[in-house]
């Protein structure tokens, strides 16, 4: 069982918020994750990436969230990228069928870079 160690730190870049987070996203981080995700989701405008650098594991309820928060972005005229996910992760994506829905990016850089372009 993955133990709950899920850890987020946020920083403002230029107007774009960056959700730094560490360790697994998985059953007992689940709704910790989403009580501090869907207030900022909420904010009109808000361009948000998330820097999943260190997010070690997700399971798949986790990634159907993140598929939901680019969604729900796109319809709000909002941001979010997931940044600098593993290639194991980004495998995982594939397998469930999500990577149509969600759009990654290989650096939080390059996730800043579109939130600031508006991409």
């Amino acid at each position: 069982m993955v133990q709950d160690n899920l850890t987020a730190q946020t920083e403002n870049r230029n107007g774009v918020l960056v959700v730094h987070v560490s360790g697994p996203l998985g059953f007992d981080s689940y709704y910790r994750f989403k009580e501090l995700m869907d207030p900022l989701m909420e904010a009109p405008g808000v361009r948000i990436v998330l820097d999943a650098e260190n997010l070690g594991y997700v399971n798949s309820k986790g990634f159907v969230l993140l598929a939901r928060y680019q969604r729900t972005a796109g319809q709000q005229g909002s941001f979010f990228g997931i940044a600098a996910l593993s290639s194991r992760l980004v495998k995982e994506v594939a397998l469930l069928g999500l990577d149509r829905l969600v759009k990654t990016y290989a650096t939080v850089e390059e996730a800043v870079a579109a939130a600031e372009s508006g991409r």
